[in-house]
C-alpha cells in the first residue's frame, strides 16, 4: 500500500461517489424543492510537487430541481430535473498530508433533455472545494458548484428567464 506522500509524487487515478444537494437560481418560480441526486466522477492527480496537484475529471451529475415541471407564463411545461456529462481541471492544494482544497473551472453538456424548448444543450460553471485524506486510498470531498451560463434555452431566454445550476456535494473518493 503507498503511503500519502507517495501519491503526492506519483500520479494517481480514482474514483469518486456522492450525492448533489441542487437548486436552479431561476426568476420563472420560486418555491422549488432542492434535488438530492446521485454524483459519479472519473479523475487522475497529477501532482506538481508536494504542494500541488492537477486533477483532471469526467463525471455524471444529476441537477435541478425536485419538482417534476412547472408551467411557465407561455404555457409551455419546463422540466427542471437535467443529467449532466461534465469535465473538468481542478487545481488542488495540499493543505497538510491530510487537508486539501480545490478549485477550477468545468463544462458539462446535458445528456437528459431532449426537449429543446427547455434547456440549452451545455453548461459552464465553477466548483471549489475542500476534502480530508482518510486513509491511503479514501477521501471525503464536499464541494460547491455555480453555473455562470443560463440553461434555460433561446425560447425561454427570449421571454426574460434565466436559470444556472447551483449545487453542494458531498462524495467519498477511492484513490488507486
Amino acid at each position: 500500500m503507498t503511503s500519502i506522500a507517495q501519491i503526492r509524487n506519483e500520479t494517481s487515478y480514482g474514483v469518486r461517489l456522492g450525492a448533489n444537494y441542487s437548486d436552479l437560481e431561476t426568476d420563472l418560480f420560486e418555491d422549488a424543492e432542492n434535488r438530492i441526486a446521485p454524483s459519479v466522477t472519473f479523475f487522475a492527480e497529477i501532482p506538481l510537487g508536494n504542494t500541488f496537484s492537477i486533477v483532471p475529471e469526467l463525471g455524471f451529475n444529476a441537477l435541478g430541481v425536485k419538482e417534476e415541471s412547472v408551467t411557465a407564463p407561455d404555457g409551455n411545461e419546463v422540466n427542471f430535473k437535467s443529467n449532466w456529462l461534465n469535465t473538468g481541471v481542478l487545481v488542488q492544494a495540499n493543505i497538510t498530508r491530510f487537508l486539501y482544497l480545490n478549485v477550477g473551472p468545468k463544462a458539462a453538456v446535458n445528456v437528459s433533455e431532449n426537449d429543446d424548448n427547455d434547456y440549452y444543450d451545455y453548461d459552464l460553471m465553477g466548483v471549489g472545494g475542500i476534502g480530508v485524506r482518510i486513509t491511503n486510498g479514501l477521501s471525503i470531498d464536499a464541494r460547491y458548484g455555480y453555473g455562470f451560463k443560463n440553461i434555460y434555452s433561446s425560447n425561454l431566454e427570449a421571454q426574460g428567464y434565466d436559470a444556472e445550476n447551483r449545487f453542494y456535494q458531498l462524495t467519498l473518493s477511492y484513490r488507486m
